[in-house]
């Protein structure tokens, strides 16, 4: 049973960096998916046949309009997160929202989006950080997790949150700062944040760094409008080691890693099936979907002395988001 109670070891917060060991992590939902409804922060997202489905169906609950379908999601969603606690990962699974604040922030209702709990907040070293996300369905996925974020302070973390981004789809300038974990990559020192024009932006990563301090450096990574995050198309599973999207990426990797292993994923890989995606454990171990198009990932892994784990995750991955969309961590190290 994953862990659902405010009650927390005394094992302090921290998360040092992508590869450092998982020991810890808030994991998405299994039990609830409404599709949000059809805006321009879905646009990103809802393309291909599922896209045709999500159009048709906003506003709607999967489990109602497509059975079969919720229960192979419900089923991969539980399957990760029976591996992980097999694997002796600590497991907080995000909770339900509340009818009222399903309405947050404007009095609609945009679905719930709990299976994927990367980007509503992201932990950097002790800093638990509620994010002001740009997608109106992320904005209230914070609401999913308040408790477990709040006990984090029992445990040496300094929890706080980003200026909230209100009610409008997007407003420019100072103050109007974006972020979505999807785009936070922990490095050490070194934080990238991604800017692909629809979600994280340079005035967040401008906040973010304010936040953090000199002790780190924060810097923008702009990606191909066509994918959301910079997860889409980047992946750092050991010092050294990035499987990345080189075409989704206009101004190239940054600076610090040019003399890294580069593997260049398609970008048809990366969009269509998450191929940069990918669950890393730590600097040895790597969970990647068992689905055909995901063997190159799994060999040129393999081939670099990891070990990877293959487990089926068909429909998280279809609809835009795979393992690392599904987690946030709150113990890497």
């Amino acid at each position: 049973m994953a862990d659902n109670e405010t009650q927390t070891s005394e094992a302090p917060i921290h998360v040092e960096s992508e590869w450092a060991d998982l020991k810890e992590c808030v994991y998405g939902s299994p039990d609830t998916w409404v599709l949000p409804v059809f805006l321009d922060d879905v646009k990103l997202r809802a393309q291909g046949e599922f896209g045709k489905f999500w159009t048709a169906n906003q506003g709607r609950d999967v489990k109602e309009v497509a059975p079969e379908l919720f229960a192979e999601f419900s089923g991969q969603i539980q399957g990760a997160i029976d591996l992980l606690e097999k694997l002796g990962i600590r497991v907080h699974v995000a909770g339900p929202i509340s009818p009222d604040n399903r309405k947050f922030p404007r009095g609609q209702d945009h679905g719930v989006s709990t299976a994927w709990m990367r980007d509503p907040f992201v932990t950097i070293g002790n800093n638990v950080i509620e994010l002001a996300p740009r997608s109106l369905f992320h904005r209230r996925q914070r609401f999913a997790i308040r408790e477990i974020l709040a006990s984090t302070m029992e445990r040496g973390a300094r929890y706080f949150a980003q200026p909230d981004s209100g009610a409008d789809d997007y407003r420019d300038g100072k103050g109007w700062g974006y972020l979505e974990g999807g785009d936070v990559f922990v490095l050490g020192k070194q934080i990238l944040v991604g800017h692909s024009g629809g979600c994280s932006n340079p005035e967040g990563a401008r906040w973010l760094q304010h936040a953090l301090g000199p002790d780190y450096q924060v810097d923008v990574v702009p990606i191909d409008p066509m994918f959301p995050h910079l997860d889409c198309v980047m992946m750092t599973p050991r010092e050294g080691v990035v499987f990345t999207a080189l075409e989704a990426l206009p101004a190239g990797l940054p600076a610090f890693m040019k003399d890294w292993d580069v593997v260049d994923v398609p970008k048809t890989l990366a969009k269509a099936h998450m191929g940069c995606n990918n669950f890393v454990l730590n600097d040895r171990l790597v969970v990647v979907p068992s689905e055909e198009p995901l063997d190159v990932i799994a060999k040129a892994l393999e081939e670099r002395n990891f070990e990877v784990i293959r487990i089926p995750y068909r429909v998280p991955c279809m609809v835009g988001g795979s393992f690392r969309c599904a987690h946030q961590p709150l113990i890497r190290q």
